[in-house]
């Protein structure tokens, strides 16, 4: 179904190199070193990872252990259907990948925004998933060192409501909302709605240059510079912008609001907790881990929602979610998240953009 007639959304290779593990290592239980020892071996070589000296390899096997027990601990308490395991971040502390992939770890609070400006049809369809209209763009990757996962979830909140309202696909950059909020310092982090107030304040969003060629393309447009995990200062042409939107909207902390907004107008962007995401490998989410007491700090798009086993007793209700760390993390760049009770405080900072 082309953009024109959406309709709303009704033993892995052993190495030959010896690797003696740190004798403090913590095992996980019912694992012995030497198993440990091909794990992370085996990691290695699915993720590309290398390390600068042995002592830096010892260390990284040692987090990896850890990690692994925190994995066995999120499995024990998970009380849906996810799996926890082996994950391309099992070689970094918590602390190293809250510093790499959090959104912010400022309290601002989102600016005053009026609610119910935008038309909520029904009946809501039981589920609804926008990739199969093809409303959704590629999952990115916002890279190892930039905190900008809020201007990847804004972004592509824009493109998929230029492509559901305007029929027009859009592929814009989010290295320029990085670089132009706040004087160019996008990668300590923010929030979609800082995104949104910028896109405004620009009069809208220029192409993404995702490869060598021309700066400008057959229609005239200029493209911005490709997004390179770090910061510039603001590069943004006037005139120049492929894509606007009106405004956006906060919407009401409401899961069942949540949804009937995705499914009459599109995805929506939404704060939460990314505790249990570091070693999540697939299945629905919903655990006591996800429900933290600060500030949700990770940005991420709702493309739609969905039943399991509708026809089921206790059937599972979900979110269906794109992140912004590649299609090798989860299931294919997404993940899925208990619907209704509001895990991970999915409800709690839901804000779209309008373009109509």
């Amino acid at each position: 179904m082309g953009p024109a007639s959406l309709p709303a959304c009704l033993m892995v290779l052993w190495w030959g190199w010896v690797f003696a593990p740190p004798g403090q290592a913590i095992l996980p239980p019912d694992l012995s070193m030497t198993q440990l020892s091909q794990m992370f071996q085996e990691f290695m070589i699915q993720f590309n990872k290398t390390y600068q000296s042995q002592e830096e390899r010892h260390h990284r096997f040692s987090v990896f252990a850890q990690n692994l027990e925190m994995s066995r601990a999120l499995q024990a308490s998970e009380l849906g259907t996810a799996t926890y395991g082996v994950t391309k971040f099992s070689d970094l502390t918590e602390g190293e990948f809250a510093l790499m992939l959090g959104a912010s770890p400022r309290s601002s609070p989102p600016p005053r925004q009026k609610q119910g400006r935008i038309p909520r049809r029904g009946p809501r369809p039981h589920s609804c998933d926008w990739r199969k209209h093809g409303a959704i763009t590629a999952v990115k990757h916002q890279g190892s060192w930039c905190r900008s996962c809020w201007a990847f979830a804004a972004v592509s909140n824009i493109e998929a409501l230029w492509n559901i309202h305007r029929h027009a696909p859009r592929n814009l950059s989010v290295q320029e909302v990085v670089d132009c909020v706040r004087g160019g310092d996008g990668c300590k982090g923010g929030y979609t709605w800082d995104a949104f107030l910028a896109v405004m304040k620009q009069g809208g969003l220029m192409k993404d240059k995702v490869g060598p060629g021309d700066d400008v393309d057959d229609d005239g447009n200029t493209f911005y510079p490709a997004y390179d995990d770090g910061e510039h200062a603001c590069r943004s042409k006037k005139g120049a912008a492929a894509a606007q939107i009106l405004d956006f909207e906060i919407l009401p902390r409401d899961e069942e609001e949540i949804a009937n907004v995705v499914a009459s107008h599109g995805p929506v962007t939404a704060i939460i907790y990314w505790n249990p995401l570091q070693h999540y490998q697939n299945g629905i989410v919903k655990i006591k881990e996800c429900d933290g007491t600060a500030w949700p700090d990770h940005a991420v798009l709702i493309v739609g929602y969905g039943e399991e086993n509708p026809h089921r007793p206790g059937a599972k209700n979900y979110w269906i979610i794109q992140n912004s760390w590649g299609t090798n993390w989860g299931e294919k760049g997404y993940f899925r998240l208990h619907r209704g009770s509001n895990a991970c405080s999915i409800a709690k900072f839901p804000v779209t953009a309008r373009v109509t």
